[in-house]
């Protein structure tokens, strides 16, 4: 049966994955070294010398891959050509091909909990967003972190003038006025996404940790961190 992730699954396949890291990794130097910081900053943070990270819609690995050794390392995705190039890249991880609005854990079962790429987008549906949250704030053990990327309408409404846009052709166009819900072509065609306030993200998260703080990468995300869960 079709689940909420099902379209991403038809996008990623063999083809699109091996267009990936042209598209979408190598462009974005300047996000990639947010990432590796702020990651490093937080697996320092942890109590434990070996941390229990899930990365959810991990795709190719690479966030992993930048941390040898660092931790243990659980990968979802539902994509199989994506976690096909995470295994050649990251030999010290599991990775199970799931729809991450579907996956179980017990709770407390990760120090660390990351979905980046605002991957939650492909869920469609700001009820589920806020489900898939609430799960993954459970899923963290007390002291833990959790790290999101967050994609709001402000910058969506940008993108089809951002020099990337301009030099790919592909393009973002609103199915809501405010850019809540929008769709995103590209050559593995059209990506159905919903993108829900910053708010929504504060209102589950701030009651449950010690402290939460986001920053802009100055392109189109926001990095958001919680860390310290009760």
């Amino acid at each position: 049966m079709d689940g909420p992730g099902s379209g991403a699954r038809m996008i990623y396949n063999q083809r699109y994955a091996k267009l990936y890291p042209s598209l979408y990794l190598s462009p974005w130097p300047r996000k990639h070294e947010l990432n590796v910081e702020r990651l490093g900053s937080i697996l320092n943070y942890l109590s434990s010398e070996s941390p229990r990270w899930l990365d959810l819609a991990c795709g190719q690995g690479w966030h992993f891959a930048a941390f040898p050794g660092r931790a243990r390392k659980v990968g979802i995705d539902i994509s199989a050509a994506q976690l096909s190039q995470a295994r050649l890249k990251v030999s010290d991880a599991t990775f199970l091909r799931a729809d991450i609005s579907r996956v179980f854990f017990p709770q407390a079962s990760f120090d660390l909990v990351t979905n980046f790429w605002a991957g939650y987008c492909y869920l469609d549906d700001r009820q589920r967003i806020a489900a898939l949250v609430h799960s993954a704030a459970k899923w963290i053990a007390p002291g833990g972190a959790l790290y999101i990327e967050v994609l709001l309408g402000n910058d969506l409404a940008a993108f089809n003038h951002s020099r990337f846009s301009q030099r790919t052709g592909f393009s973002v166009t609103p199915r809501t006025a405010d850019f809540s819900a929008w769709q995103y072509e590209d050559v593995g065609g059209l990506h159905m996404m919903v993108s829900p306030p910053l708010e929504d993200f504060l209102e589950i998260l701030s009651p449950l940790f010690n402290s939460v703080e986001s920053w802009h990468d100055g392109a189109f995300m926001i990095h958001l961190v919680a860390r310290g869960r009760h």
